[in-house]
């Protein structure tokens, strides 16, 4: 299953850039985010290859995904992959400078793991793509804020 989302954002490309890659920042807008993690350690100025552990919490329980940064272009791309024992997503943000302003796209290929889970996400698809619109909202909101 593949998601998209793209908008405008009123305000500066490093500013939309820095909400994405800040893990304080991130925890504002991810919903349940509760920790990044990084075992080996972060390289700020060059993070491609770094291994991380993200704590989500989902209704009453924290899942673990475990992440790598597979690309990082400041203040113009970040990707990641993600996984955990259902599924992998290689999610990608690409930010492009506007006037004033910053377009943002955004893609999600999700990979499930077993047949059960590509059934689930068959059916509850619309679910991703409403739980995204609200995350792009409260990214929107930081960004402008």
């Amino acid at each position: 299953m593949s998601l998209t989302f793209a908008m405008d954002v009123n305000a500066p490309v490093e500013k939309v850039f820095d909400c994405v890659d800040d893990d304080q920042k991130l925890k504002i807008w991810v919903k349940g985010l509760e920790e990044t993690i990084y075992p080996s350690g972060k390289n700020p100025n060059d993070p491609v290859g770094t291994k991380f552990v993200q704590k989500i919490r989902e209704g009453r329980r924290v899942q673990q995904y475990d992440g790598e940064v597979i690309a990082y272009r400041k203040p113009e791309h970040i990707a990641v992959t993600i996984s955990n024992a259902y599924f992998s997503a290689d999610v990608d943000y690409r930010f492009t400078d506007v006037v004033n302003k910053t377009h943002l796209d955004y893609s999600c290929d999700i990979h499930c793991k077993s047949r059960f889970f590509k059934i689930v996400l068959l059916l509850f698809g619309w679910l991703n793509k409403l739980i995204l619109k609200r995350q792009m909202k409260r990214l929107k909101a930081l960004a402008e804020g």
